[in-house]
């Protein structure tokens, strides 16, 4: 069974709420987390399901850009998910300790609001667009940068 899955997940949480300099407030499964210009809310079940929901606001234009992270509608108690189930507890944790490092970046490219982290060993770029965001996957953090300025999510 995948018992293990989101016990390290919860293990972080508990460092951050002691250690980070955000707003960390639970309720149930549910951790929502903050700073100045960003939330997140954090679900944690092990065994049911495992998820990230990121929001940062542009400071100057109010625009907005999301990313998420998690197992979807897979069945977690079920041995054959461990190894999935793992590797998104893995992404979400890496997430938020790049966040509390300051290397998860926010910038404009033309009237795009982006954002750019490594995760897994490769860059994300997050172009947020009129209704819906994408997210892509860049070999370096130079491609990931490309045509903007970037200062980290505070």
């Amino acid at each position: 069974m995948t018992a293990d899955a989101g016990h390290r997940l919860l293990a972080f949480l508990r460092e951050l709420r002691e250690t980070a300099a955000w707003a960390v407030e639970v309720a149930g499964p549910r951790w929502q987390l903050s700073g100045a210009i960003w939330k997140a809310a954090v679900d944690v079940e092990p065994r049911r399901w495992l998820g990230l929901a990121f929001e940062a606001l542009d400071p100057v234009t109010g625009k907005r850009a999301t990313y998420d992270i998690d197992t979807d509608l897979y069945d977690l108690s079920q041995d054959k998910q461990r190894e999935f189930a793992e590797e998104i507890e893995r992404d979400i944790i890496e997430f938020l300790d790049n966040l509390r490092k300051g290397v998860v970046l926010r910038g404009n490219v033309g009237a795009k609001f982006v954002l750019v982290f490594p995760l897994d060993g490769s860059y994300v770029r997050v172009v947020q667009g009129r209704f819906l965001g994408s997210a892509t996957t860049r070999p370096s953090l130079a491609a990931a940068q490309a045509g903007g300025d970037y200062v980290p999510v505070e």
